[in-house]
């Protein structure tokens, strides 16, 4: 058997915990080092007799565990989405239609990321995404109810800023921004790797997200998912496999500010951070239904290069617990292009780096969000 030869087939449980059937329309993932592991609990019996030899194990719950990592690139389309959404949902993300609207000049503005506005005429209301200032051309947002028109003021509620619009709303992409699972229900996975002869499968399967970004490289999403062993069995590769053709898109002219400051970054990452726990279920022969996302810590790091306090003072504000925008975006090309986007990035740790002589400030900072409503502490945008 070859280890090049594998695939990675993933589905949505129509039934948590309840194996999907996977099939070749489910297996258009094109991944690096998939990896299968199992942990299942061995009872040790030593019950106290003549003997010091161990006498058999009793095998119980069965979890698993895969991991992988991927490269974030687009379906073509910027409002299809690409294959891999269907893990970014299992990983606490909703998926919402992004839609754009035209405007004229903004007053009593800027309208805040995630407060929502509402048409003056059409009675529509929408969520804002991402920061609008006066002088924009349009407004991004996600539909809440009815539908925003042309030539009616919009208002938002939390800013109280107006503006009119000059344009129909149309659908320009998607978004994805985290869940909680008390809130929303999060995707749980039926997921095989096929190793060239034998499927190995997993069920009720949830994860976490890390995205790793150097400059000139493609992203990498690194994924670890845990589930339900599934069963181990001799299975061709699947055949009849199409992937999504688009190459992706190097992380560069990026377009990067952390506080409207264009910093020179070499590297970015975004932990998701997701906590995961078992739901133990006697019922079951393996003992687990399936896992579920009970907590999220969102953690991100970058590595900038060292500048003047009067360019930008790291530690001012790390001192001072300043909650600063964090915006990006990666490649330029509609279908595979994409930003990301974070309201209250806050550091955390500031250290000092060396590369090459070079003087960089190390970076930790944490992604907060709102009191309330929450959620929102990041959105990515496929454009």
């Amino acid at each position: 058997m070859l280890i090049r030869r594998r695939q990675l087939a993933a589905k949505i449980e129509s039934v948590e915990g309840t194996a999907e059937t996977l099939a070749a329309a489910d297996a258009k993932l094109l991944v690096y080092t998939p990896k299968v592991s199992f942990d299942v609990e061995m009872f040790t019996r030593d019950p106290v007799r003549a003997s010091h030899s161990r006498i058999g194990k009793v095998p119980g719950k069965r979890p698993a565990s895969l991991g992988f990592s991927m490269e974030l690139r687009g379906s073509g389309t910027a409002t299809t989405e690409p294959e891999w959404s269907k893990l970014l949902k299992s990983c606490g993300f909703a998926l919402n239609v992004l839609r754009s609207i035209n405007i004229g000049a903004v007053t009593g503005g800027p309208f805040q990321h995630g407060e929502t506005i509402t048409g003056g005429t059409s009675g529509g209301t929408g969520r804002v995404v991402i920061k609008t200032i006066n002088g924009a051309a349009s407004i991004y947002y996600v539909a809440l109810s009815g539908t925003l028109q042309s030539g009616e003021v919009i208002t938002g509620g939390t800013s109280t800023a107006t503006t009119t619009t000059s344009s129909v709303s149309s659908a320009v992409g998607k978004e994805w921004k985290p869940v909680s699972y008390y809130s929303n229900n999060v995707a749980s996975l039926t997921m095989a790797t096929y190793e060239d002869g034998i499927r190995k499968l997993i069920t009720g399967a949830r994860g976490n997200v890390k995205f790793t970004l150097k400059a000139g490289q493609p992203v990498m999403m690194e994924y670890a998912f845990q589930g339900v062993e599934g069963g181990i069995t001799d299975t061709a590769l699947l055949t009849g496999v199409t992937y999504e053709t688009p190459i992706p898109p190097a992380f560069l002219s990026a377009l990067f500010s952390i506080d409207a400051v264009s910093a020179k970054v070499g590297e970015l990452e975004i932990d998701i951070g997701n906590k995961l726990a078992g739901r133990d279920d006697i019922n079951s022969a393996r003992g687990i239904l399936s896992y579920l996302i009970t907590d999220r810590e969102t953690l991100g790091s970058f590595n900038p290069e060292m500048s003047l306090v009067a360019s930008h003072d790291f530690h001012s504000k790390w001192f001072g617990g300043t909650e600063m925008i964090l915006d990006f975006q990666v490649g330029s090309t509609t279908g595979n292009k994409f930003r990301f986007y974070a309201p209250k990035a806050q550091y955390t740790k500031v250290d000092d780096e060396d590369r090459d002589g070079l003087q960089l400030a190390k970076c930790a900072f944490d992604f907060n969000g709102t009191v309330s409503p929450g959620d929102d502490e990041l959105s990515i945008l496929a454009l």
